[in-house]
């Protein structure tokens, strides 16, 4: 008597309070919800990140490629990290190295966003504008990191939005909006952290870095019986993009040395699956 009956209050008692993860709505949370009666709830919109991408060198990609010139990897690259850590990506008009041209281009970006992304010319060479930009429409909170890849960054804000100056190297790009814009973006969202797994992993082979700077090298991270075990996933330049295509992790080796030993623990931030 009984059998496939489920009785009032089985998954939920009258009066209990249902929290969900903090993160967002995934398939599970989104049936509690239903389960409960809800036919709307009140969220959170995503964030509009305008993306700007500066260089003269730089050609959309499918173009064709004269003498110097490089396909834009960045702009989608970036829409894509933005859209997977929950905003909405704008992507702006490619802006060549010309402070006026980027000026407006900036002046449009932040009129729709509630923040701004701008790759390249943030660094110290005679066509880097960038800096230059952020301080004559606004304030520039800090410029460079120790961090390797990824030294030339800039923060600051016009107006009410905050600009980001990322650097103008794919690798360096990529690498740094996971450790500064990922977290603002979920910070908008009410959500904590950076939303990656850390996990200790000891690394197999040696990998050089500058002995000066934090670094994040690309790694293909593996579990070994009871260790997670981490390999270099290929060349640690900042514009080689395949190894960060081919690496689930980033391995974080301290300032003051100058290498990531064979041996050694380090504290390795997962970006995909392990096997």
């Amino acid at each position: 008597l009984g059998a496939y009956v489920r009785a009032a209050g089985h998954d939920t008692l009258r009066g209990e309070l249902v929290e969900l993860p903090r993160e967002p709505l995934g398939a599970a949370s989104v049936a509690v919800l239903a389960s409960l009666g809800l036919g709307e709830v009140e969220v959170r919109r995503p964030p509009r990140v305008a993306i700007l991408s500066t260089g003269d060198e730089l050609v959309a990609p499918g173009g064709s490629l004269r003498p110097g010139q490089i396909h834009d990897a960045n702009t989608v690259a970036l829409a894509a990290a933005v859209a997977e850590s929950g905003g909405e990506a704008l992507p702006l008009q490619r802006a060549p190295d010309d402070p006026a041209v980027i000026e407006r281009i900036v002046g449009e970006g932040i009129a729709d966003a509630e923040l701004l992304i701008v790759s390249g010319g943030v660094s110290v060479g005679r066509h880097d504008h960038v800096r230059g930009v952020i301080e004559k429409l606004g304030a520039l909170d800090f410029w460079r990191i120790a961090v390797q890849p990824g030294k030339p960054l800039a923060f600051g804000a016009v107006g009410d939005c905050p600009i980001i100056g990322l650097p103008g190297n794919p690798v360096s790009a990529l690498v740094t909006f996971e450790l500064f814009v990922r977290p603002l973006l979920r910070a908008m969202l009410g959500l904590d952290g950076d939303g990656r797994l850390h996990l200790p992993a000891t690394l197999a082979d040696r990998i050089p870095k500058d002995t000066v700077r934090r670094a994040y090298l690309r790694v293909v991270l593996r579990r070994e019986g009871d260790r997670l075990v981490a390999r270099s996933s290929g060349g640690q330049a900042s514009s080689q993009l395949r190894p960060l295509a081919a690496a689930n992790g980033l391995l974080v080796v301290p300032e003051g040395e100058p290498a990531g030993e064979p041996g050694a623990t380090y504290d390795a931030l997962l970006l995909g699956s392990v096997t």
